[in-house]
């Protein structure tokens, strides 16, 4: 069969295995941006904040609860929490405020998290964490007060992951003044356009990203150069050891916490031993917390193992890779290491840890933990640096992730902190002291590193090809530049509507056209239950796009019936089974549209679609109702989605002579997109919106309109299709052949579309003509 444009599937559960594998290099810069319009919401708010006299003025100005150290609130029932976090405390290599601070922070989240959580209302319940990096997110020359302010960044953009509903915002500003800063809030506290806006000198600015070009290399490396990385002996730091150490021969030092062991029988057991040592020890467990015990002891045994397997490999290649024990997080532990190896010239810090437990499952210390070997590990390893002759270091590199720059996946909200954290301190180290800081922002590497569930990452973002990894981390580190780079492939389908404002200043990458086209449909949401129910509104205007100056209802601009399909399938396209397994729209039944519902008014009228979903004995399946702005019921549409997209018939059912009737009654087309009489166009997205990333549509509009056309003159005020089976290429449809019941939709030839019952008017029969 020829390959074909497949049926439309569902928006969060393609396949993975279609990932396109091309990673794009992008930076962050910041823009002018306008507040758009308010929309005020009444909220009970919490301010938190470690500079107790900035956040009790900042809580009075918005009459606001307070939680400050030594004073947390007794009640929990705000709709919105201010974390002012340690805005207003210097930072300081030692300081440690924001261990206490990020732990009052996640006590006072998870006092909400339950009900903000179970609470289907979008935009109800808001998150906006303060950052005072100058303005601009850290993203310009200058100081920067409070780079750990990138904690609370990635704490905040990683919540929309477990609360789909919550608001967030990162406000960054250049001074701190309370009633400044009040008034700011005031204001965004009425707009949730985007996730991270700065005020510089007054101007409003958010972050736009673009493509930037590979560097060229400027540093140079060889067989005399020293090469540290925290962590490296296991997973992609270890991938870059090998890297370098093969293609420059240079002295590689990799890290980890722990001593290796040297005699312990079960390092040099082969697999087949290790699995029956394992279960053996794992029957051994006679309690459950002797159990959780072994499990622990286990998996810090098969990680020395690895460690050991990848040094005898190194040895038996000739390279001169050596480990060395260091927690970073210990300041004594890294002045030891440096004390007993020779001075680097290439430092890249690369330990971390993972936690994929949900927030609320976590203590406050498991938060600040993992936060701790990313930011405790970056102050050691600089203080170190700086204690050398500034010229020996020819670049300071900090592993980040998209996690910190995006947001991570469920149970990655303290990973994604301490990520975002490693940004902005390497910004603080190259403005305050000129250390030659760059931070890499990764996606997934394919099946290597610490992310603990592979197969739930990759529905986030694309993975990158480990040997394209370390090509492109070489790269970076002999181009010696300073600043944060971002490396990000398709982005994922695990997305919840609110997030997609979060990628409007995404320029340039081969995804913006498709999230945007998403949003088209969608509009504002309103109400969202994953796996069950999804509500939201848009505004369609006469003549504001071709497709809405094409079609009236007694001479009034009106919805088209195609227009009210699409926006009914790209709705449901959200609303999807839990676990997300594949499944492709199969079958549109029971359409049925109330026609003086389509109808404009002058300045606009707005559309709520309301989807919800269940399983039933034919599959998934999604009931769809499109309310109009006066409360009428404009369409509504039942939608069923398989595995597997449906196959046409083979071979395409043979036509049936029959009369066509002209459409006349109370309906019209202007014809200059959608045709008119027997008119079938070729029509594009573009065709139909005049918008800079029209959406694409999912069955053939002009085709679809046309069937209304033919079914004969509407006198009544609903027209009803009983059944819509889009097959593989029904985006297109060059033929409409009549068939006995319906009509068969061909192109080139081949059935693409199959449409049953079509009927105009309450006493008007199933006709296909």
């Amino acid at each position: 069969m020829t390959t074909t444009a497949p049926v439309r599937p569902h928006l969060v559960s393609f396949d993975t295995a279609s990932f396109v594998r091309p990673v794009h290099r992008m930076i962050w810069e910041p823009v002018p941006h306008p507040l758009p319009p308010p929309s005020p919401v009444a909220r009970r708010l919490l301010v938190i904040g470690s500079d107790a006299e900035l956040a009790t003025e900042v809580a009075h100005a918005l009459g606001a609860d307070l939680c400050v150290p030594g004073r947390e609130p007794e009640r929990d029932d705000w709709d919105g929490i201010i974390d002012l976090n340690v805005v207003g405390v210097p930072y300081r290599f030692d300081g440690g405020e924001w261990r206490d601070a990020l732990a009052r922070t996640t006590r006072m989240v998870q006092r909400r998290y339950g009900a903000w959580r179970a609470d289907p209302r979008a935009d109800r319940y808001c998150y906006v964490a303060v950052t005072a990096m100058g303005g601009l997110m850290g993203y310009q020359g200058g100081p920067i007060d409070s780079p750990l302010g990138g904690i609370w960044a990635g704490f905040a953009k990683c919540l929309p992951r477990e609360l789909p509903n919550l608001a967030v915002k990162v406000l960054d500003v250049d001074a701190i003044g309370q009633t400044r800063l009040a008034e700011l809030l005031a204001a965004e506290l009425t707009a949730w356009d985007l996730y991270e806006i700065g005020y510089r000198q007054g101007v409003r600015h958010a972050l736009h990203a673009r493509p930037s070009p590979e560097p060229p290399p400027r540093v140079e490396l060889g067989s005399d150069d020293v090469v540290l990385i925290s962590g490296g002996a296991r997973g992609v730091g270890f991938a870059l050891a090998r890297g370098v150490a093969e293609e420059f021969g240079c002295q590689v030092v990799v890290t980890g916490r722990g001593e290796l062991p040297v005699d312990a029988r079960w390092l040099t057991m082969d697999d087949a031993d290790y699995s029956e040592h394992c279960r053996a020890r794992v029957r051994s467990a006679r309690t459950a917390r002797q159990l959780r015990d072994v499990r622990a002891a286990l998996k810090r045994e098969t990680e020395l193992r690895q460690v050991g397997a990848n040094l005898a490999a190194a040895r038996r290649d000739g390279m001169r890779i050596t480990y060395e024990q260091c927690d970073c997080v210990r300041p004594e532990q890294v002045d030891a290491l440096f004390a007993r190896i020779p001075d680097p010239s290439v430092i890249v810090h690369n330990a971390g840890i993972d936690l994929p437990t949900r927030l609320d499952n976590k203590t406050p210390e498991d938060v600040v933990r993992t936060v701790d070997v990313k930011v405790t590990g970056f102050a050691n390893l600089t203080r170190a640096v700086l204690r050398m002759r500034q010229d020996t270091v020819k670049v300071f590199c900090n592993v980040g992730s998209l996690a910190g720059r995006m947001g991570g996946m469920i149970g990655q909200i303290d990973y994604a902190a301490g990520n975002e954290a490693l940004s902005r301190l390497g910004f603080w180290a190259r403005n305050t002291h000129g250390l030659p800081a760059q931070t890499l922002c990764w996606p997934t590497w394919e099946r290597l590193g610490v992310i603990a569930n592979y197969d739930a990452a990759v529905r986030y973002m694309s993975t990158i090809d480990p040997a394209d990894g370390v090509r492109r981390w070489i790269r970076e580190l002999r181009s010696g530049g300073t600043g944060e780079v971002m490396f990000i492939g398709q982005v994922g389908s695990a997305l919840v509507p609110t997030q997609l404002r979060g990628f409007w200043l995404f320029t340039g990458h081969p995804d913006l056209p498709r999230l945007h086209g998403l949003a088209h449909f969608l509009g504002s949401a309103e109400l969202f239950e994953p796996f069950r129910e999804l509500r939201s509104s848009v505004v369609h205007t006469p003549g504001a796009h071709p497709c809405l100056a094409e079609f009236t209802v007694d001479g009034r601009a009106a919805l088209p019936i195609s227009v009210l399909i699409e926006q009914a399938c790209s709705v449901a396209d959200w609303v999807v089974p839990q676990d997300r397994p594949p499944q492709h729209l199969a079958e549109v039944r029971d359409v049925r549209a109330r026609l003086p519902a389509l109808v404009l008014a002058p300045g606009g009228s707005r559309f709520t679609t309301r989807a919800l979903g269940e399983t039933t004995e034919e599959g998934w399946s999604v009931q769809v109702t499109i309310t109009a702005e006066t409360g009428e019921t404009a369409g509504s549409m039942r939608l069923l989605y398989r595995p597997s997209p449906p196959m046409p018939p083979q071979p395409v059912p043979p036509p049936v002579t029959r009369g066509v009737a002209a459409s006349g009654g109370r309906l019209d087309w202007s014809g200059l997109v959608l045709g008119a009489g027997d008119q079938l166009p070729a029509v594009t997205s573009a065709d139909l919106w005049t918008s800079p990333f029209p959406p694409p549509h999912g069955i053939a509009p002009a085709a679809l309109d046309a069937m209304v056309r033919r079914a004969g003159p509407v006198t009544g005020d609903v027209v009803e299709i009983a059944r819509i089976v889009p097959y593989p290429g029904a985006q297109q449809v060059d033929e409409l052949r009549p068939v006995a019941g319906g009509w068969a939709g061909l192109r080139s030839g081949r059935q693409v579309l199959s449409v049953e019952g079509v009927t105009a008017g309450p006493a008007a029969s199933p006709s296909a003509g």
